[in-house]
C-alpha cells in the first residue's frame, strides 16, 4: 500500500470512529473533565448547571464515578472533586512511567546545575502536555503546573514535536486545530524549523505566553529514535545577573541532560 493509499485509510478509520456515539460514556467524560479544570470542589447541581444537563442524570453519573473511586465527596459536604485515581492511571500507563522515571534524576541535576526550573512534556492530541516537572532552589522561578497544555504552533515544546514529526503526522496534528491563514503560515514556518533544531539540539524562543521568559527545549528521543518528549526550561531573567547561570549554561546544561533522558529510553 502506498503512503497516501495508508493516510486514506487512517483518515477513514478516524472519521469513522467519530460517526460512533456513547451517551452515558460521553456524560462521565464531561464530569471527569469539569471536574479537573476546576480548583475547587463542586455541588451536585453546580455540575449539572455546566454541563447543561438534568440534575438526576448527572447525579447517576456521579454515583458511579464515586463508587469506581474517579470521584469524591468533599469532607463534611456534599460537593465534589477528583481523586488521586485519574492520576495514578496516567503513571500505570507505562511509555508515561518509563519517560518520567528516566527523566527524573536528570532534571532535578539540571535544575540544581542552572537554577532554573525545568519540565517535560509528551504531545497528546494537539497538545502538548508538561508530564513532570522540576522547581528551582532560587526562591523565585517560574514552572509550569503539571498537566498543563500548551499550544503546537505557539509554545516550544509544541514547536518541537511539529518541526520533528513526518508529514502526515503534522497533517493529523493541523486537522484537530480551526487554522486560518495566519495558522497555516505559522505551520510551514515551525515545520521550517526542523534541520535548526537538529543542528544545534535545541530551540530557543521567546515565551508568547508570559513575558521575561526565554524557554530553551531539546527533544529527547526513545529507541526507535523518534521524539517521545521535550524537556523545556522556561529561562527566568532576573535582574541580577550575579544570581544567575548566563543562558550559555543553561543552554549547554539542557542539552546534557536531554541526552541522558535519551539514553536511558535506549535511544541510538
Amino acid at each position: 500500500m502506498t503512503a497516501k493509499g495508508a493516510r486514506e485509510v487512517a483518515q477513514g478509520k478516524v472519521a469513522h470512529r467519530k460517526a460512533y456515539s456513547a451517551p452515558a460514556l460521553e456524560k462521565g467524560l464531561d464530569i471527569l473533565e469539569l471536574l479537573a479544570r476546576e480548583p475547587e470542589s463542586i455541588g451536585l447541581k453546580g455540575i449539572a448547571d455546566r454541563l447543561g444537563r438534568s440534575v438526576g442524570e448527572i447525579f447517576r453519573m456521579l454515583a458511579v464515578l464515586e463508587q469506581r473511586g474517579f470521584v469524591r465527596l468533599e469532607a463534611g459536604s456534599e460537593r465534589y472533586r477528583l481523586s488521586m485515581r485519574l492520576f495514578r492511571l496516567a503513571h500505570w500507563h507505562l511509555p508515561v512511567n518509563r519517560l518520567t522515571s528516566a527523566a527524573s534524576g536528570p532534571m532535578r541535576r539540571l535544575a540544581l546545575a542552572c537554577g532554573q526550573s525545568c519540565h517535560l512534556t509528551m504531545l497528546s492530541g494537539s497538545q502538548a502536555v508538561v508530564l513532570a516537572k522540576h522547581d528551582s532552589f532560587r526562591d523565585r522561578n517560574f514552572s509550569m503546573r503539571i498537566g498543563a497544555e500548551s499550544p503546537i504552533l505557539t509554545s516550544c515544546s509544541g514547536r518541537i514535536f511539529f518541526a520533528l514529526a513526518d508529514d502526515f503526522t503534522r497533517e493529523t496534528l493541523l486537522s484537530n486545530i480551526a487554522l486560518d491563514g495566519d495558522d497555516i503560515s505559522c505551520a510551514k514556518q515551525v515545520a521550517a524549523l526542523a534541520a535548526d533544531i537538529k543542528a544545534k539540539g535545541c530551540l530557543e524562543v521567546a515565551s508568547e505566553q508570559v513575558e521575561g521568559i526565554t524557554d530553551i527545549g531539546t527533544p529527547v528521543y526513545d529507541h526507535n529514535g523518534e521524539v517521545a518528549a521535550a524537556l523545556i526550561i522556561p529561562f527566568l531573567h532576573r535582574l541580577h545577573k550575579d544570581d544567575s547561570v548566563h543562558m550559555k549554561e543553561a543552554r549547554t546544561a539542557l542539552l546534557a541532560a536531554g541526552r541522558e533522558i535519551s539514553t536511558a529510553l535506549g535511544a541510538p
